[in-house]
């Protein structure tokens, strides 16, 4: 009996880590698309920024995430779930983490000539590029309750503000 309650208890964990995951990923995303908004706004005013969608349509992803053509919103939950995975693979290795997410990325965004200076290994990238990596895991560990060890993590609450990737906009 005790093997049973045992075994519901672990199904029962398993269901609510998945879930507090998805929710995680979901907040990332739309979070990563209100920061890349601000940014937008402050450099352009608040005016659309048109896009051609997969299905030929043309839209503004200067909208609130949950108001984004679905092709947008895809990337901003695929980014979150890079960020979700790269945590739980790489815990207590933020440049893994942050290499996987790069990685996950390019796989995401085919190579192009607006994209061409982001599209080389990890290791190869300026700092400024790295560091949006690296603020993808930071932000996902708080969003999962991943405690950082105190003695390596920076203060990067306003890195982490201003710092959301927004490679593909």
């Amino acid at each position: 009996m005790y093997e049973a309650a045992a075994a519901i208890l672990r199904g029962t964990n398993s269901v609510i880590n998945e879930m507090s995951e998805h929710g995680a990923i979901n907040k990332f995303a739309a979070d990563a698309h209100e920061e890349w908004r601000k940014g937008w706004i402050k450099a352009n005013g608040n005016v659309p920024r048109i896009k051609k969608n997969s299905d030929g349509s043309e839209g503004d992803i200067n909208v609130p995430f949950n108001k984004l053509h679905s092709d947008w919103s895809k990337e901003n939950l695929a980014a979150g779930k890079a960020a979700a995975t790269a945590v739980t693979k790489f815990p207590n290795d933020e440049e893994a983490a942050a290499d996987f997410i790069h990685k996950e990325w390019m796989k995401r965004n085919p190579k192009a000539d607006y994209n061409a200076k982001q599209h080389v290994p990890y290791k190869q990238l300026p700092e400024n590029e790295k560091e949006k990596d690296r603020v993808h895991v930071r932000v996902m560990k708080k969003l999962l309750g991943i405690k950082e060890d105190i003695t390596e993590a920076a203060d990067t609450s306003s890195i982490e503000k201003n710092c959301i990737k927004t490679k593909n906009w």
